[in-house]
């Protein structure tokens, strides 16, 4: 799945691509960006549904005390 957009901020544009793999993802990186066309570039990994319950089941996990506390 890639999905392209044109938002108003700090870049001209956006994709969201779906891969099989973060490692995949990573091999599609440097072949975009290494053509010169863009100026920057810059990925973002997103969670899943999943991934995003089992974080916050670990997050329970974590003792912090913020500091001065």
């Amino acid at each position: 799945m890639c999905r392209a957009g044109r938002p108003f901020g700090t870049h001209d544009g956006y994709n969201l691509w779906e891969a099989p793999d973060n490692v995949s993802m990573s091999a599609v990186a440097p072949a975009i960006s290494g053509g010169g066309a863009l100026r920057s570039f810059e990925t973002t990994v997103l969670l899943s549904v999943d991934e995003t319950i089992e974080a916050l089941r670990k997050a329970e996990a974590i003792r912090y005390r913020p500091p001065g506390a």
